[in-house]
């Protein structure tokens, strides 16, 4: 008999185990990181982590945050400062603004939020313009979109970019821009690459919504030029030099050079040639993609981050992943320039040329 208890008990002790392992969180939650946790195209997950703390835990920047997040995302009772009276601007960021919260918070399925909130859009557009063609609802798709959003945003003075970042579809609207040509080297190629520099913007898209402004794109590349945030950038400094004209020339370089490089490879690359180039931010651009890495090949930049920082781990370390910033800080930058250029050349020769 007590031997049966005894063997009763060892089960329960190993069941509580593995149900404990089960439900715990692969990564504890911390403020620190709440910006990236935005960018993985989840709220969801920051709104359940936030409000499961108790509050007298929190310090007032803390409390602030959880505040703004429950506002925005929970309770939609924020009174967003749009920062203009056109009501175009303001109906159409309204309806994004949904759309974002909808698949931010999983409310709904990509595919069914895309749907619900571009029939929206469309309804908005025809009603705002009667001059616009009508669009049958039955072949309404985000392609369309595209096109007819864009339109009537130009004929009302506001240049934009509507596409996706990541899973989710994007609105970043500005009103000034000028254009400089830049002249760099990258993969032993020097190329003219001409720079649309953009001024006053309306909305930094949806990952600026999701981060409060904290992080959102500070540029990308269309089929021969690149468009840059210019607020984002000192010009003169390794960070627009590097992290900006060499992180998108190579994207720019890659569309037009492979067939398929497109998602997170696209971004895989674009990251490892910062590394290969970057001295004085080095470190920090490691520390950045360990913090916004994601084993999700869904997730465009976080899946990306996570690939590079295993390849990188491998290569210098012997080992999986590295996470710990210290042992990177030993290593001298010129390894982690060499090692990544190594990285990068292997994968071009893995790719098919147009």
């Amino acid at each position: 008999m007590r031997k049966i208890v005894i063997i009763l008990l060892l089960i329960f002790v190993s069941l509580f185990s593995l149900t404990c392992k089960r439900h715990s969180p692969a990564k504890e939650f911390s403020f620190n990181d709440i910006y990236f946790y935005a960018i993985q195209e989840d709220v969801s997950k920051i709104i359940e982590s936030i409000n499961s703390i108790n509050i007298d835990s929190l310090t007032a920047d803390q409390r602030e945050i959880k505040e703004k997040y429950n506002s925005r995302f929970m309770t939609c009772t924020e009174k967003f400062d749009f920062k203009t009276n056109d009501s175009l601007i303001i109906n159409v960021l309204t309806i994004f603004h949904n759309y974002w919260t909808s698949v931010l918070m999983k409310k709904e399925s990509m595919g069914a939020a895309g749907e619900k909130y571009g029939l929206l859009l469309m309804n908005f557009i025809n009603s705002y313009n009667q001059r616009n063609e009508e669009i049958s609802k039955n072949k309404l798709n985000m392609d369309n979109l595209m096109s007819v959003l864009s339109n009537l945003l130009k004929q009302n003075g506001y240049y934009s970019r509507i596409d996706k970042t990541g899973n989710i579809m994007d609105l970043i609207i500005w009103t000034k821009q000028s254009k400089e040509t830049y002249t760099i080297t990258i993969a032993d190629t020097l190329v003219n690459v001409p720079v649309v520099f953009i001024d006053s913007t309306v909305t930094t898209g949806w990952e600026g919504y999701a981060t409060f402004g904290h992080f959102y794109p500070g540029g990308w590349t269309s089929a021969d030029t690149l468009y840059c945030i210019k607020k984002d950038y000192d010009i003169n400094s390794e960070k627009f030099r590097v992290s900006y004209l060499t992180h998108e020339t190579q994207h720019l370089l890659d569309a037009k050079t492979y067939s398929g490089c497109s998602g997170w490879l696209a971004e895989y690359r674009a990251k490892l040639a910062e590394l290969s180039s970057a001295e004085n931010t080095v470190y920090n651009l490691i520390d950045a993609f360990i913090k916004g890495s994601k084993n999700d090949s869904l997730l465009t930049h976080p899946f990306a981050e996570y690939k590079l920082i295993g390849d990188l781990s491998k290569d210098i370390f012997k080992e999986g992943f590295v996470t710990d910033r210290q042992k990177w800080d030993k290593v001298p930058f010129q390894e982690i320039n060499m090692t990544s250029e190594k990285l990068l050349r292997q994968n071009s020769n893995t790719l098919t040329k147009k």
